[in-house]
């Protein structure tokens, strides 16, 4: 094999219901190596109407306007089915902040975000997005809420971005020698809840480590051009392009992109934390390097 990177990143995530702390936390990563990468955050609220507030943090920083609310792009039934795998719909007539989804004989209310009731504030190296859930709790219908919004995920990103190779020329050509292949390995890690890898800040909030989060549910998608360490996975499929051409993040190719899930659900022991990891795999061809490589080999063999 030529030349090889490996990059890693560790990304440690915090969710905490301030009242009935009941919930399940989905991450729907959308990985575009070649471009921006965005997460898609959901969480099922179980008892919306005695929640306080709901706080997430985000282990970077992000701005208000990098937050873009995604419970309006639900009415399109083509994106209801991409996320829930059924026939829903989505009344958006019922209030300013909230609306009703209905799928699979049940309903639950779907917040709308807005500025009003959203407070976003810087934490150590990250952000702490707050929903203010007694500001809305006139307008919550159902003990069941829903909520989801999408970000920039700046650590993937920076994983992939390009980076100038500064290794010794000797090294350079021994792996050109080798192969004219270069291999690029990624490590990603997801921490939910965990003590270890959380500013001080943040461990030091009352009733963290005491959140019942039922479920986690982490969804990547990724163009299969990449090799995913799959083993681990519940579900795998080929994105549906067609029901995510309006729903995808603006500038994301859905064509030939792998869809795979993992899933941890516990009956017990909900207090607890959460951790997935993955690893990706690219091998390509430099075009320059493949020329590099025919000279050195015709060089070798004259």
């Amino acid at each position: 094999m030529g030349s090889k990177k490996r990059r890693f990143a560790d990304d440690g995530w915090a969710l905490w219901i301030d009242g009935d702390d009941r919930s399940t936390i989905y991450l729907n990563e959308w990985i575009n190596p070649k471009g921006r990468s965005y997460v898609d955050i959901s969480v099922r609220v179980y008892g919306a109407k005695e929640a306080k507030s709901v706080n997430f943090f985000v282990p970077f920083e992000v701005e208000r306007n990098e937050i873009t609310d995604l419970s309006y792009m639900l009415a399109d039934s083509s994106a209801l089915r991409a996320l829930f795998n059924t026939n829903g719909k989505v009344d958006s007539e019922k209030n300013k902040y909230t609306s009703e989804l209905r799928y699979d004989n049940r309903t639950v209310s779907l917040i709308n975000l807005t500025n009003e009731f959203t407070e976003i504030k810087k934490v150590a190296y990250g952000t702490v997005i707050a929903v203010n859930f007694e500001f809305i709790k006139d307008c919550i219908t159902s003990d069941e809420a829903y909520m989801i919004f999408r970000i920039p995920h700046k650590t993937l990103d920076k994983i992939f971005a390009p980076v100038i190779d500064v290794g010794s020329m000797l090294d350079k050509i021994n792996s050109l020698v080798l192969s004219p292949m270069i291999s690029e390995k990624y490590g990603y890690s997801i921490r939910i809840n965990e003590a270890r890898l959380l500013p001080p800040e943040i461990n030091e909030i009352e009733g963290l480590l005491e959140q019942r989060i039922k479920k986690a549910l982490v969804t990547i998608s990724l163009s299969d051009e990449y090799d995913m360490n799959d083993s681990t996975c519940y579900r795998i499929r080929r994105l549906e392009a067609e029901l995510n051409r309006n729903y995808a993040p603006a500038g994301y190719d859905c064509s030939d992109v792998i869809t795979y899930q993992w899933v941890e659900e516990r009956d017990f022991n909900l207090k607890a934390h959460y951790n997935f990891y993955f690893t990706m795999e690219h091998n390509k061809v430099s075009k320059l390097r493949m020329l590099f490589y025919l000279i050195i080999v015709l060089l070798i063999g004259v």
